[in-house]
């Protein structure tokens, strides 16, 4: 009887374990996933870092800056800048292709901009870059929760000046084609003249309808500027695409259009 008793009473102390274990599994494994999350985003920072004392260092922060708020590149001749890798414009081209930074990292910004003169390198050792697989994940782990918290934030208001407006035309991307001082980079034109209405497309496709944008221009400069920056093939062209993409509420406030259009009208060559 003794023996019986002790084995329904094992058999319930099981049944009661098994229970707990099951009830609790999903808190268990979220717990565990957000540890493992923290490592990774802890190593990425290491590797973000210019960290001496860091083997795994890659020096992203070279360029990018500690907090990846964009800097100066070093020795670059052109004196072009970093991006900021803490803007909701980067959140919103994930929204467009999750894989936009795992991309951007592991072949350089020339997949992503199509520039080729593009001051990204690539980082994967598959290409022949110092980052293997794991490496890589952190990284691109650490810079993707940086874009998403800048998206899930309200855009702050940008001051409607002709520097602020500079600032944002290398964190919107558009040094990345136009180049730092708008003379072109070879995926875009030169624009260092658009404040006169003026722009050189030699070497890029005409757009069908040039009589009417030159027309709108002169008419108003401002709004002219704000449907092409917005979404030049729906406006002109005919409709067809042209080689200027789409910038979104969501990825340039109007706040920060407006300052970049100022910014762009004192562009006059001279």
């Amino acid at each position: 009887m003794r023996i019986k008793t002790l084995g329904v009473l094992m058999v319930t102390v099981l049944a009661g374990f098994t229970m707990l274990f099951w009830f609790t599994d999903t808190s268990r494994r979220a717990s565990i996933a957000a540890a493992q999350e923290e490592e990774l985003l802890h190593f990425g920072e290491i590797i973000f870092s210019e960290d001496a004392t860091e083997p795994a260092a890659a020096g992203c922060a070279r360029c990018h800056g500690a907090d990846g708020t964009g800097g100066e590149i070093p020795n670059d001749p052109d004196g072009r800048r970093a991006p900021s890798l803490r803007t909701a414009a980067l959140a919103n081209k994930l929204t467009v292709n999750p894989n936009y930074i795992h991309l951007a990292v592991s072949y350089g910004g020339v997949v992503v901009s199509g520039n080729v003169n593009s001051p990204m390198p690539a980082w994967s050792a598959e290409v022949g870059g110092p980052l293997n697989e794991q490496q890589l994940e952190a990284v691109v782990a650490l810079v993707t929760e940086w874009a998403e918290e800048a998206g899930a934030e309200a855009p702050e208001e940008v001051e409607d000046t002709a520097e602020a407006g500079a600032e944002v035309f290398v964190s919107a991307g558009c040094a990345g084609c136009h180049g730092s001082d708008l003379t072109g980079s070879g995926a875009g034109p030169d624009i260092s003249t658009i404040g006169s209405g003026l722009v050189d497309l030699s070497g890029f496709p005409e757009p069908s309808q040039l009589d009417q944008m030159e027309a709108d221009f002169a008419a108003d400069p401002r709004i002219f500027l704000e449907q092409w920056i917005r979404d030049s093939s729906t406006n002109y062209n005919d409709g067809e695409p042209t080689q200027m993409p789409p910038h979104s509420e969501e990825a340039l406030s109007e706040s920060a259009l407006r300052a970049l259009i100022t910014f762009l009208l004192t562009q006059t060559g001279e």
